[in-house]
């Protein structure tokens, strides 16, 4: 389609659509360094981690730190893709702004509507896993109820200030890394003996059943799917570019430390846990395999605390979720692909389109009401390939959004994608490799399917009500 096309028109004709999607209001600059760095990693550390990783451990073994590495490598690079643009042209709006210019209307529009729709699927599936662990205390409140009040909350955490919303972010950041810190040294002090607990083990369960990779390279490519949804939640990032102070130190910096995070807590809680419980004996669904292993210390208190704190952990992903989630919303209305009611952000907060957002969200949640036992798996493999679709949208767009760049921001591009345009190439054949993983868990084919049918039902819905309009205004 020639709307579609890449650099069909020249850049000097976007600045009246840049205006639109920076929107006329005066950002406060609140968000700092630090603040940016614990809101990235806590839209990224959540149910993933926390519940969803009991089935990758299922499918891949100990061996799954390999799956974990493959996918935080993935991860670094969209997140410094993202991280270049963004601090070069900070705009509200996001890849948004810069996937017009850069490959067209069209796949603007079927991307900013993807992530949206699969940001809504991600926030259902925290909502239910914060129920899950909920019911440790409430066993006798229906899951539904539960996710839907968690839903609620976090709608309206989002109505604060961005000030407000950063601070409230960065606390609850701070105690899941440190959580997730305390855990795996006291695992590492109990697996080295060093911890009065019945284990008697050490590191025989990497070696039993099977030994390190007990189902060999299939069982990685089977939890990749999982593993990209624990990694997903990073648009917060370039979304919050607008609010940053000194985007082009603060975003590279956020970038780096979010980055070596990630690979450290994840990499070491899956070693942790499969040290401390044979990956066999890993619940793969209801309950946190970090709960799985506590139970093995012979400290009864520590599952009550720390699923306290995974609890809070998964609010904190869905907050910062929410927040990327709106704003996204947002930016499809000032493009005029979504009603422009809802572009509307008086002292920078989306209103309306949280509202929408958080309506579609309780609805969603009823899910758990008539799939209690499945929802929350198929909502994590669906928002997994759509996530890969919309990291694909992004590194594509910094493939070819440089060259603007050096014409007209060239004293601002100071953080920078190495081995451009390589590695982003590189990147998206990783990404068509991890979608073509699919038919190794068979679980996984229809949330695929449904990933595959959104995605092109908003490509039906751009021909039919967007594209002469999109293509006039671009």
């Amino acid at each position: 389609m020639k709307d579609m096309g890449i650099f069909t028109r020249k850049f000097a004709n976007q600045s009246h659509l840049s205006r639109r999607y920076a929107g006329e209001e005066t950002h406060a600059k609140d968000l700092r360094t630090t603040q940016l760095t614990l809101m990235t990693v806590g839209g990224i550390i959540g149910s993933g981690l926390f519940l969803a990783s009991g089935q990758a451990i299922h499918d891949a073994g100990p061996g799954l730190v390999i799956a974990y590495f493959i996918g935080a490598t993935a991860m670094a690079i969209e997140m410094t893709a993202l991280a270049e643009m963004s601090a070069a042209d900070p705009r509200q709006g996001s890849f948004l702004v810069y996937s017009r210019r850069a490959l067209g209307p069209g796949f603007t529009f079927v991307g900013g509507w993807i992530f949206w729709f699969s940001s809504v699927l991600n926030l259902a599936a925290e909502a239910t896993a914060a129920a899950t662990f909920a019911t440790l205390w409430l066993p006798h409140l229906p899951t539904w109820i539960l996710s839907s009040a968690f839903a609620l909350t976090i709608s309206g955490i989002n109505f604060l200030t961005v000030k407000g919303f950063g601070e409230v972010e960065s606390g609850m950041s701070v105690i899941k890394v440190v959580a997730i810190g305390l855990f795996i040294l006291v695992a590492a002090s109990a697996v080295f003996f060093a911890w009065p607990a019945p284990l008697g083990h050490g590191l025989t369960s990497w070696s039993g059943h099977g030994g390190f990779f007990p189902h060999g390279i299939k069982g990685i490519g089977a939890a990749m799917i999982v593993v990209m949804f624990s990694m997903s939640g990073t648009g917060v990032l370039g979304l919050a570019a607008a609010d940053v102070r000194n985007p082009e130190r603060t975003i590279g910096h956020a970038v780096r430390y979010a980055s070596i995070v990630v690979y450290l807590l994840y990499i070491g809680s899956i070693l942790a846990i499969t040290a401390m419980v044979g990956w066999q004996a890993v619940p793969t669904t209801g309950k946190s395999p970090f709960l799985a292993a506590l139970h093995h210390l012979g400290v009864p208190w520590a599952v009550d605390v720390f699923n306290g704190v995974i609890l809070l952990a998964v609010l904190s992903a869905m907050n910062a979720g929410m927040f990327a989630t709106d704003r996204v919303l947002a930016g499809l209305a000032r493009a005029g692909d979504a009603p422009h009611l809802l572009e509307r952000m008086p002292h920078g907060i989306p209103r309306g389109a949280n509202a929408v957002t958080g309506g579609l969200l309780l609805i969603v949640t009823l899910l758990t009401y008539f799939l209690p036992k499945t929802a929350f798996l198929y909502l994590v493999t669906a928002t997994g390939f759509q996530s890969i679709f919309v990291w694909m949208l992004i590194v594509g767009t910094q493939i070819y959004y440089r060259k603007w760049l050096k014409e007209h921001r060239p004293n601002h591009l100071r953080l920078k994608l190495a081995f451009h345009p390589w590695i982003g190439r590189a990147e998206l054949l990783l990404l068509l490799a991890i979608v073509a993983t699919a038919p190794l868990a068979p679980r996984q084919l229809l949330p695929l399917a449904i990933g595959v049918g959104a995605t092109a039902l908003f490509a039906i819905a751009y021909l039919i009500f967007r594209r002469e309009k999109a293509v006039a205004s671009h």
